[in-house]
C-alpha cells in the first residue's frame, strides 16, 4: 500500500498529519490501519517530514512527495523498488479506514483488475446547465487497489506526457485497459479536508461512529 500525504493541507490551515489525535499523530492512525493488512508499507510524505515519519515504526517504506498528487503517488510507485501483484494508493488523511474493507478490496483487484470503494451522494446534485437532477452519482473513496504490473505502467505512461489527476482510478481510466469494479465504501471512511472532520475521525477512532 502506498499512503499518500505530500499536500500542503490548505483547505485545512495547518499541517493535518501531525495533528494530534488520541494522543498520536493522525498520520500515525493511517498507518497503523493499513500497515498490518499488506505486505509493503510506503508512506509519501513532504520532505521536512520523512525523518518524523520514519519514526513511527520501524517496518515503512518513506518517499519523498511531489508537487501534486499524481507526482506524489509517482514517487511513492517507484520506492517500493520491485513488481508487486497487488498495490494499493491510500489518502494519508483517511485514517478510519475499515481493514475488512481493505480485505475485501484487494480480493476484488485480485479477480478483476482493479477496485475503488464507491459511496452514493446523500445530497442532491444538479446539473449546472438545466438544473435537473443528476442521478447514480457516487463519491470514490480510498484505498483503490489495482494489478501492480498495470497500474505502474499507466503511471509511466501518464509521467511521459505530464499528465496530472484528481485521483488514481482517473490514470488507470486513461492509461491502461484493467476492469475496474465498483465496492461498497463506508461513509465513517472519513478524509480529514477541515478541522471540523476531526470529530467524526475520533468518534471512529474511539469505537463510535455515526452517519
Amino acid at each position: 500500500m502506498v499512503i499518500v500525504g505530500g499536500g500542503s493541507s490548505t483547505r485545512f490551515g495547518g499541517d493535518k498529519l501531525m495533528i494530534e489525535v488520541k494522543g498520536r499523530p493522525l498520520i500515525a492512525h493511517t498507518i497503523d490501519a493499513v500497515a498490518e493488512h499488506v505486505d509493503v508499507c510506503v508512506v509519501v510524505c513532504r520532505p521536512e517530514l520523512v525523518e518524523t515519519v520514519a519514526k513511527l515504526r520501524d517496518d515503512l517504506t518513506i518517499a519523498s512527495g511531489g508537487s501534486t498528487r499524481t507526482s506524489s503517488e509517482m514517487a511513492g510507485l517507484a520506492a517500493i523498488g520491485r513488481e508487486i501483484d497487488l498495490i494499493g494508493i491510500h489518502d494519508a488523511a483517511r485514517p478510519a479506514v475499515d481493514p475488512a474493507m481493505i480485505e475485501r478490496l484487494f480480493d476484488v483487484a485480485g479477480s478483476e483488475g482493479g477496485a475503488v470503494p464507491l459511496v452514493s451522494y446523500d445530497r442532491l446534485i444538479l446539473d449546472k446547465r438545466t438544473f435537473q437532477p443528476v442521478p447514480g452519482l457516487h463519491a470514490a473513496q480510498t484505498p483503490q487497489v489495482f494489478r501492480g504490473p498495470d497500474l505502474m505502467s499507466a503511471y509511466v505512461l501518464a509521467a511521459q506526457i505530464g499528465y496530472e489527476a484528481h485521483d488514481t482510478v482517473e490514470v488507470m481510466q486513461r492509461f491502461s485497459d484493467v476492469r475496474i469494479v465498483g465496492v461498497s465504501g463506508d461513509r465513517d471512511n472519513v478524509k480529514v479536508t477541515y478541522p471540523r472532520d476531526l470529530d467524526r475521525i475520533r468518534d471512529r477512532l474511539s469505537g463510535s461512529s455515526h452517519t
